[in-house]
């Protein structure tokens, strides 16, 4: 007999991880009749997705995630300071030949503009709200416009999706950048 289709190992693995399989085995050794050693063997093999869609290892992934969320960072604030506009963007660097963008939250606090990244729990940009100034430029390889931002300790350039409310939040924050954009206007 030949079977009707070859299977791979790839296939094999992703029915046995998107179905699973569950195993139970009793096995006695026993001589002459008489019961020496039992065995009961229990195992499962599956994703994790699929044991805890058929109800498997639900504490441990409810202790393993509350772990987490302990383990998380926060971001640094100073003393009285409070997050008051959170929103994912990019900030552009460049080191000697690499330029890049790095994404991270964008936080606006009662004082500071900060990017932060939550993985390894750093800030990467930090400026005083009353020490920038800031001006909408249209991107060097896209049509969009990008926020660049000069402060006492050199200039930056970003982007976020939500560039309006961005400003709109610096402004509610430092009455000092308000009073610099009415300016400007």
């Amino acid at each position: 007999m030949k079977p009707e289709r070859e299977s791979s190992l790839v296939e094999v693995l992703d029915r046995l991880l998107d179905r699973g399989a569950v195993l139970n085995a009793d096995l006695i050794i026993s001589v002459a009749g008489i019961p020496l050693i039992g065995l009961n063997l229990r195992a499962a093999l599956a994703s994790m997705e699929t044991m805890l869609e058929y109800g498997m290892m639900e504490a441990w992934d409810k202790s393993s995630r509350e772990w987490y969320a302990r383990q998380e960072a926060k971001i640094p604030l100073r003393q009285d300071e409070v997050v008051t506009f959170k929103a994912f963007g990019y900030l552009w660097q460049e080191q000697g030949i690499i330029r890049r963008w790095v994404p991270g939250v964008w936080n606006v606090t009662s004082s500071r503009l900060l990017l932060w990244l939550r993985s390894p729990g750093e800030v990467v940009f930090e400026a005083d709200l009353n020490d920038i100034c800031k001006k909408r430029v249209p991107s060097l390889t896209m049509q969009r416009q990008e926020l660049e931002l000069v402060f006492s300790g050199g200039s930056a350039r970003i982007y976020l999706s939500e560039m309006d409310e961005l400003e709109e939040a610096m402004e509610r924050a430092s009455p000092v950048l308000a009073v610099a954009m009415t300016a400007e206007v």
